[in-house]
């Protein structure tokens, strides 16, 4: 038998765990016989580690640290592959390196860039072999992977879906129609096969990702040749990743989503009716979302260029001018950030002003005003939140203080008193920026189709600018004016633009609809256009509305 070296673990071999499951092995391989084997130069090798689950932080327990091979990879998976899919080599023994089981967990990711290099049918034979060895419902194993690599098919399917238009192979997963089908469990197993499939690539140092926006399934059976009784469930793109991340997104502590014998959390809702959600779980959500998964999100052009228009015409001064530039550094509070996306806009178009934030956890304050040159300070709201080095804003601080597209989010109640503080952050001869979603709009016609069409639901998909996180409620133009004057402002202009979508929205929008749909859209979208130019529309119907607002 040869020797195993550091990093290397023989078929069969069990490791034995430390911590409260000390001396229980587990079995990092199975037989020889029974599973491919990987091999080549772009297999990763890892140092097998033990895994601490009595680590005295049960945070750190559930948060693992990333491994040094989810650095990018230097390796080709193409270079020094050896065996065939049996993992054989033409001695019949096998030669292959296997990784630990723990670290291929760790340090798999979802990779959004891939090179456009082709990746060889052996290796994506292993790949679809490694999805085999799932478990499925009754063992049945009635699924059925047509691994696409052929260009032109491959720009037909990005066609149905821009995400299949990323990676030089798309496995298309499907599972039989009517079987299994108590408890969704054909989805379940194809879902079972997916994440060995996505397992097994990473170890081949090739990267995927998991696609379920498909456009119409339907079409997409049709194209890659399935027949009328198997259900497309989602599709794998696979591929060389052209960047790995090193680190991936924290995961929520195992406290709070593991539970024993009884459910004893609190559930997040998926409504997008801002009444259903308390203020603490909103603020749990998109401290989850923001730091787990909106850092890569940029704003869609047309809402910026709403937000620069209003800018340009309600405060000109200070525009385009930098830092030392300008006798003074006034200071500007944004209000509810989120993800940051807006302040770090507002900071580039107004750089005669420095920054600051106010959020409702330290994690998201910190990370949007890190969006910002210099760097702001991060504040509390409501004052409750507050803690040491988590203070709430001064009052009669701020020549300027704004809020985009946040109070659509909240509760009724939190409406009116946001408006409040805001009113007492702000220095006497100073001005709030107030922008939000009129409901007199088409906006909320453009919701009701998109709920009505089966397209995605659910409060991650609520139709909204950005940073929304959560859920969304358009507002009356009127009731805003009585929350304003409530809060003893008055408004001194207002400004109202998107009477009709913009031919770039509407091609966003429908960017996974069928091309017939598509070009229905686009050109009723610019036979309209027009009559948003009408006087007096834009004012009565705009979707977007801005408020300067003054003591």
């Amino acid at each position: 038998m040869r020797a195993r070296t550091k990093g290397q673990v023989t078929a069969g071999a069990r490791t034995n765990l430390s911590g409260p499951l000390r001396g229980v092995g587990i079995l990092l391989d199975p037989p020889r016989d029974a599973s491919p084997t990987l091999a080549g130069r772009g297999l990763l090798q890892w140092s097998p580690r033990d895994l601490h689950l009595g680590a005295a932080n049960a945070e750190e327990a559930s948060m693992p640290t990333d491994p040094a091979a989810s650095r990018p990879r230097e390796d080709s998976p193409a270079q020094g592959a050896a065996g065939g899919v049996d993992g054989r080599g033409e001695g019949g023994a096998s030669d292959a390196h296997h990784a630990d089981f723990w670290e291929a967990l760790y340090s798999r990711r979802s990779i959004r860039r891939f090179l456009p290099d082709p990746v060889p049918r052996e290796l994506i034979d292993r790949v679809m072999h490694a999805g085999t060895w799932a478990p499925s419902s009754c063992n049945y194993q009635m699924w059925d992977v047509v691994a696409v690599d052929d260009p032109e098919l491959n720009s037909q399917l990005t066609a149905l879906s821009s995400q299949m238009g990323n990676a030089p192979v798309n496995l298309v997963v499907s599972y039989a129609r009517d079987f299994s089908e108590e408890g969704w469990a054909n989805v379940q197993s194809a879902s079972a096969m997916i994440q060995n499939m996505s397992l097994a690539a990473g170890v081949l140092g090739l990267g995927t990702f998991w696609i379920t926006q498909m456009g119409d399934r339907e079409k997409l059976r049709e194209l890659v040749g399935l027949p009328r009784d198997r259900l497309v469930v989602a599709v794998l793109a696979l591929g060389v990743p052209k960047v790995v991340p090193a680190q991936g997104p924290r995961r929520r502590p195992l406290s709070e989503v593991t539970h024993y014998n009884t459910y004893a959390g609190r559930a997040i809702p998926s409504s997008t009716d801002p009444a259903d959600w308390s203020p603490e779980l909103l603020s749990l959500y998109q401290r989850a979302r923001v730091l787990n998964g909106l850092r890569h999100n940029k704003p869609r052009e047309w809402e910026t260029r709403a937000l620069v228009t209003f800018l340009d015409r309600c405060l000109p001064e200070a525009h385009g001018a930098a830092a030392g530039e300008s006798e003074t550094i006034r200071p500007w509070l944004d209000v509810l950030p989120c993800s940051g996306i807006l302040t770090e806009r507002l900071s580039r178009e107004r750089r005669g002003f420095r920054f600051d934030v106010v959020e409702r956890t330290v994690e998201v304050a910190r990370f949007a005003a890190g969006r910002t040159r210099p760097r702001g300070a991060s504040l509390a709201w409501p004052e409750e939140s507050a803690a040491e080095g988590f203070e709430p804003p001064a009052p009669e601080a701020y020549d300027v203080v704004s809020c985009f597209f946040r109070l659509e989010g909240l509760q009724a109640t939190e409406r009116a008193a946001l408006l409040s503080a805001m009113a007492r952050w702000m220095k006497p001869e100073g001005r709030i920026l107030l922008g939000f979603v009129s409901s007199r709009s088409f906006h909320g016609a453009m919701e009701a189709l998109r709920r009505r069409r089966g397209g995605p639901g659910g409060v991650e998909y609520v139709l909204a600018p950005d940073p929304n996180i959560g859920p969304f409620e358009a507002l009356d133009p009127r009731t805003v004016e009585e929350w304003v004057g409530a809060a003893g402002l008055r408004v001194s202009e207002r400004l109202a633009l998107g009477a009709l979508p913009c031919a770039e929205e509407v091609a966003f929008r429908t960017r996974n609809a069928s091309p017939r749909l598509s070009r229905l859209a686009r050109g009723l979208a610019a036979c309209l256009a027009p009559l948003g130019r009408i006087g007096g529309i834009e004012a009565a119907r705009g979707r977007y509305r801005f408020l300067v607002l003054e003591h």
